[in-house]
Order: C-alpha cells, then structure tokens, then sequence
C-alpha cells in the first residue's frame, strides 16, 4: 500500500495515527519503532523523551472515542470555577504578553492568578477532578501554563517547602513556557517537516524565556526554573545536557508537573489519559529521567487525591477506589461490589476513567 510521510509536531499528533518511520532517541536507539500505532502510551513517551516531531503515514484511520462523564461540567461548583478559570487565563495572557514585549509584571499578581483557584477550593482533591474536565483547545500555552502553576503550588506543599519557595515556584511553573510565545506560530504548528533551524529555534525556548524574565524583578529560582525545565537528571535533555545536581530543583518540579498536565488534559486532538494510567506510565518510564525524590511524593499523592473515588475499570467494570499501595500507586485496591480487586495482582487491568 502506498502511502505519503508527514513529519508532524508532538502537538498535532493524535492516537491511532501511524509512524512511517523510527523514533530514535538523542543516543540513536530506537525509542518506537516505525509502522507503529500511536497510543497514549507513545505520547508519554516522546513528551518525556522531548521528541518534537515524528513521521506519519498520511491518510489513515484513526481510533474514535466518546465522553460519557460529562455530569460535572453542569454542576454549579465546576461552572463556577470555570469562569473564574477562563478570567485568569486571560489575565495571563496579558501578563505574559507584557514580559513578552519587555515589561514587567509584579511577582505577587502572577502568584495570585493560580493561588486565588486553590483557595477557592474546599479541598485539593477538588482541583484534579475540575482539571479532568477542562477542555484545552484554544490558547494551549496558557491554559498548560495556568495547570502546570496549580501542580506546582500543591506539589510544593506536598513537599512541606515554605511560603517563599511555594510561592516562587508556583510563579516558575506559570512562567516555564513564556519563550515559546516568541516562536513563530507558524514553527510550532507547521503541519510539515521542521527544518533543521526551525528545530534548533523550538528547542531554544527555555533559553528565550530565560532572556525575557532575566531582567526582570523575579528571584533567580524563577529564572532558572524557567531555564531548565526540559533538561534531565541522566543528561540527555536541553537546552544545556545538564545532568542530575546541575539542574535547579524548582526545573526538576516542573519537568514532572509539565508532563503530568499534558498528558491529563483534554486535547482537540487526542483523549485525556486517566491519571492512573499516568501514574503507571511514570513508574516505567521515567527513573532515570526524572528525580525520583520528587517523583515519589508526586505520583503518591496525585493517587492519593482520588481515594473513595469511583473509577471504570479496562475490563469495563464500575468501583470505588478503597486503598492505595505506596509503592505502587498506579495499582490501587477497587471495591466493585461483589469482589474486591488488587490491582497490584490484575497486571492486564487499568483504571480507564475517573468518574
């Protein structure tokens, strides 16, 4: 069968989209290999790996999926926080432009943008279940700015780090991908293969928006967070191949958080993955990549967040979330009813949605 190869950007790609050729990592082993169907679990993959585009196979069928858990998107408490949702976002967009055309913004108004969402909030657990059924569609790059904020706000008091160090943080996570708004939109979207520059421009994006705050009346955390967000403990990220005590901590926060979000949110071009799923995905993918002091605190309370929660099983059966191991949060304990069901011993058997 014939075919025409596509490169396309990570952005675009959509599960059931097929390679037409390998996906090699920065060490030229192969990280997928061509003629594969793209799944969520590829999409983690080369989020993680900081791959920036792949060839596709044009023309094919892709896998179709339906939402039947849309009852909390009527509720009052999500319609509220909603439209409080969309005015921070545009509060951001005009921060960002501001530091963007080289003015300043206050570090206390940007803090504010995700904090005054949390304090709104009865309880944190609140928060993940309203970021699973916020759609991003338009504006990506604020909306993930504003979600990777939030992640780091709770991550940090997680982390028992101190007013000061929540707060900047907070400020690094809605600032990390400030460079990418002084990318030509015609880069980051272009449908077609990226020149070789026009990689070299998109990889620079921590360093052009660690040039647009460096002036700036911000604590030098929040630069460095800024700087090096996709850089990795084993040396293979960018831009820098800075490796493990190199990397600032708040960058290392971030890079796990920045994956999180992307991987949760709901796309126009692909479906959410379920949290768990995420969970299991860092657990097998990411040691070594990522610092697992942080990653552990991180992965045990996102599942913590979803304790007593009732969750679709793969197997398409309904249950109610009872016990999380803590070594293997990805594989709780679900009470559906007539059994109770480990997890840890279904190796086949996910949790495919939150409900």
């Amino acid at each position: 069968m014939e075919y025409k190869i596509n490169r396309i950007g990570i952005h675009n790609l959509e599960i059931g989209m097929e390679l037409a050729n390998d996906v090699l990592t920065s060490n030229g082993l192969i990280l997928i290999p061509s003629n594969t169907i793209i799944t969520q679990n590829h999409i983690f993959k080369l989020n993680l790996y900081q791959i920036l585009s792949v060839d596709i196979k044009e023309n094919l069928i892709k896998y179709n999926y339906s939402y039947n858990n849309d009852d909390i998107k009527f509720t009052k408490n999500f319609l509220k926080f909603k439209d409080s949702y969309d005015t921070s976002k545009k509060k951001l967009t005009k921060y960002l432009d501001t530091i963007g055309n080289g003015g300043n913004v206050n570090i206390r108004d940007l803090f504010r943008l995700s904090n005054d969402l949390i304090i709104s909030l009865k309880t944190k657990s609140e928060l993940f279940n309203y970021l699973n059924h916020l759609t991003s569609i338009d504006k990506y790059i604020y909306s993930h700015s504003l979600n990777v904020s939030m992640l780091c706000n709770i991550f940090g008091q997680w982390l028992h780090l101190d007013k000061q160090d929540i707060e900047k943080l907070t400020v690094a996570g809605l600032l990390h991908d400030i460079g990418k708004l002084l990318i030509d939109t015609k880069i980051i979207n272009k449908p077609g293969k990226l020149t070789d520059d026009e990689f070299a421009i998109i990889e620079k994006h921590p360093e052009i928006g660690f040039n647009l705050v460096k002036n700036l009346d911000l604590p030098e955390e929040i630069k460095l967070g800024i700087l090096m967000h996709h850089e990795k403990i084993d040396g293979s990220g960018y831009p820098f191949h800075l490796k493990d005590s190199q990397i600032h901590d708040y960058a290392k926060i971030i890079a796990i958080a920045d994956i999180y979000d992307a991987m949760t949110s709901v796309r126009s071009y692909h479906k959410k993955t379920s949290p768990f799923k995420v969970i299991r995905l860092f657990e097998r993918e990411s040691y070594g990549l990522l610092d697992t002091q942080y990653l552990f605190v991180f992965l045990e309370n996102i599942a913590y967040n979803y304790l007593h929660r009732t969750v679709k099983l793969s197997n398409g059966e309904v249950g109610r979330i009872i016990f999380i191991h803590r070594t293997t949060p990805s594989k709780p304990i679900v009470d559906v009813g007539i059994a109770i069901i480990d997890m840890e011993d279904e190796t086949d058997l996910d949790i495919e949605e939150i409900m």
